[in-house]
């Protein structure tokens, strides 16, 4: 199977688990992609973020890689730790993201989803450890 084809069948199960494309859910899935890349298959994650929408949306995101072993906490902006039994490795949204996406209308949901796929991990992520 191809990275192109696990995307699209990971997309579609953050889809169908948050109920509609947006871009706090995309950035949740792309953290986790980025995550797997880097340590190998993430078994849970420590998600630090603002506790309403739609900055917990990146949760479910986040459930479309790892399942539900997601603990959260309050925090500022968007960063997880994500963690495979014996590497882990915490990744940051970028602020200036974070500001321009937190506003999203609901009828730019999609559009901006889309914007943040397009993007790459450079403009999005900042690699704040690993171990």
């Amino acid at each position: 199977m191809s990275l192109i084809s696990i995307r699209k069948e990971v997309l579609d199960k953050a889809v169908n688990l948050h109920g509609h494309l947006g871009p706090f859910l995309v950035l949740g899935l792309r953290m986790g992609l980025k995550a797997m890349r880097i340590i190998g298959n993430p078994t849970s994650c420590e998600v630090f973020t603002v506790m309403k929408k739609p900055y917990i949306c990146a949760v479910d995101g986040l459930k479309a890689i790892i399942g539900d072993n997601i603990t959260l906490y309050e925090g500022e902006g968007l960063l997880v730790r994500f963690y495979n039994g014996k590497d882990s490795i915490v990744i940051s949204v970028k602020k200036n993201i974070l500001e321009k996406y937190a506003k999203t209308s609901l009828e730019k949901c999609e559009e901006d989803a889309r914007l943040i796929m397009r993007s790459s991990d450079e403009e999005l992520f900042e690699l704040l450890k690993t171990n």
